[in-house]
């Protein structure tokens, strides 16, 4: 499937924040209710709010943190191994 950069970054936030939204409700709730009775139910819920909150707050978070990190990163052009050194790029 062929999608252009902008597509492929709104694809990239959603499939991150389905799996982080995951991942962390699941977490939270084991950590702070362990495996109840009704744990799927509550993970359920507990994961339909956190997955709609990441993808808006995404959408608002993402653009400020790549202008922040550009601010103190340069990203090689070029291809191949990388390096720790900024002047074999």
């Amino acid at each position: 499937m062929n999608v252009s950069p902008r597509t492929y970054g709104y694809l990239l936030r959603i499939c991150i924040s389905f799996f982080m939204s995951m991942l962390m409700s699941f977490s939270m709730l084991v950590v702070n209710l362990g495996f109840v009775a009704d744990f799927m139910f509550l993970w359920f819920k507990s994961f339909s709010i956190a997955f709609a909150l990441a993808v808006v707050i995404s959408a608002f978070v993402f653009p400020l943190v790549a202008a922040l990190l550009s601010k103190f990163v340069n990203v090689c052009e070029k291809t191949g191994r990388y390096s720790e050194s900024a002047e074999s790029c």
